[in-house]
């Protein structure tokens, strides 16, 4: 009894059984994967909605960045849950499909989509463990049952402010002076969108004032990639 009492225990660091979103304890099977309570599944599913702002292109989120969306954001950047990140990913890809049914993007059965994570400082990416956002980005790309792809063709230069605080106009200038793109990745993201109907998608885990997302499209249409749409797992 001890034995298997050791087993759960240690398991357990690896496969955490509280809940993402709002910490409650509820047993995850191995092998059905992580995810969230019932409550929180249903939270994270409700229909996207456009971000309020004159965006371009326009950008829809999952839910407001409160409650659970918050909770999962919070888990996967500060707390550096490896769970969270998946959870990121799979709300991402609900709003892509959501999307997909309105017409907003095209089927990825039928037309590329390419997912291209906004920007973000390497040693921010190294505390946690790894970009968050690229991260969710790929796991986003697999849910999409394998035709979706993601990238990650920009950072954020070392010593750029955070942008936390900032109003609209300082994250624009923030991002303007602090963006470096990675030139290899960005070719290969040209090569998937010369397939017929292909597009590209900005991803992020937050939208506040829109400036990083609006910044980021406007450095990569400079480049000739053009989002059709922007995705975030929550919008503030």
């Amino acid at each position: 009894m001890g034995i298997v009492t050791g087993i759960a225990d240690a398991a357990d660091l690896v496969w955490r059984r509280d809940c993402p979103g709002c910490a409650r304890v509820e047993p995850v099977p191995v092998g059905r994967g992580i995810g969230v309570c019932r409550d929180c599944a249903v939270a994270l599913r409700r229909p996207p909605s456009p971000v309020d702002g004159s965006f371009s292109p326009r950008v829809y989120s999952a839910g407001p960045y409160g409650g659970v969306h918050r909770a999962i954001i919070l888990a996967a950047k500060d707390h550096h849950r490896p769970d969270a990140v998946t959870v990121l990913g799979e709300v991402i890809a609900g709003v892509v499909r959501q999307l997909v049914t309105t017409g907003e993007l095209p089927d990825p059965r039928l037309a590329p989509v390419v997912l291209l994570a906004a920007p973000t400082r390497p040693s921010a990416a190294r505390e946690r463990g790894g970009c968050v956002v690229a991260r969710a980005a790929v796991v986003a790309a697999r849910s999409l049952d394998g035709y979706a792809d993601a990238a990650a063709v920009a950072s954020l230069a070392e010593g750029t402010p955070d942008s936390v605080g900032l109003s609209r106009a300082a994250r624009t200038v923030n991002l303007s002076q602090g963006l470096e793109l990675d030139r290899s990745e960005l070719r290969r993201v040209r090569r998937l969108l010369r397939a017929p109907g292909a597009v590209a998608c900005v991803v992020d885990d937050v939208c506040t004032t829109g400036a990083t997302l609006g910044g980021f499209t406007t450095a990569l249409a400079a480049r000739g990639v053009i989002p059709a749409a922007g995705v975030v797992a929550a919008g503030a």
